[in-house]
This record gives C-alpha cells, structure tokens and sequence, in this order.
C-alpha cells in the first residue's frame, strides 16, 4: 500500500450497495480513503463537505445524467478528475468529461488499474 494513496480521497457512486461495498473494498485495499453515494444528489452533497481526487460515476445504460453531472463537477472543481463505468462502450464523452470509461465488463482488475492510473497522471 502506497503512503501516497492514503492521501487520495475517492467519492464512489454506485446505487447497488453490494457494489459500491465491493468496489469501495478494493480501492480501500490499495489505499485510498473512499467515501459512497448512492445517487447523484447524495453526491453533491459529499462534494461540498470534502475535497475529493477522483469521482467514480457508475452510469450503468443511462450516460446522460453521468455527463451532465461530470460537467458540473469539471466546472467547480476543475482539476478533480472523473471517471464513469458503464455497461457497454457506447457513452461518447465530450470535451472534457468524463476523464475516463471503464466499461463495467472489463472486471475488477482492469478498473483498479485504470483507477490507479487516473490518480498518478498530471
């Protein structure tokens, strides 16, 4: 486990909660301080009471509500990076958002490292 990770605050939204238990499990396995939300409106909350690295969006089929939340984020907090998992490849980011796809298939080790790679480039 990194020292450097343990600095590293990740905001996780994922509205199942045996996989936001699980993918928070292994990002705190590595390291990281990892905090939930089960929705979008949850997580603007979190976002106001904490200074995160790394939004992880889980969007499952329905991208637009995840886009449109990054561009909120991006504009408020410019320099967080963001990361959407969705079921298939299909999610078109835009400019600037999300940092990141993952598509969900992909299992566990490709989203940690994925994860891990987000955090560590400038």
């Amino acid at each position: 486990m990194s020292s450097a990770n343990r600095t590293m605050r990740i905001l996780l939204i994922e509205r199942d909660p045996t996989l936001q238990h699980l993918r928070a499990l292994m990002l705190r396995m590595k390291g990281y301080f990892v905090t939930g939300a089960s929705n979008i409106e949850e997580a603007r909350e979190k976002l106001d009471e904490a200074i995160y690295h790394l939004t992880i969006i889980d969007v499952g089929h329905f991208a637009r509500p995840g886009i449109e939340f990054c561009e909120q984020i991006k504009k408020k907090y410019p320099r967080m990076k963001v990361l959407m998992q969705a079921e298939d490849s299909a999610i078109h980011p835009r400019e600037h958002c999300p940092d990141m796809v993952v598509p969900k298939q992909e299992g566990p080790h490709t989203f940690i490292t994925e994860v891990e790679r987000l955090l560590t480039a400038s």
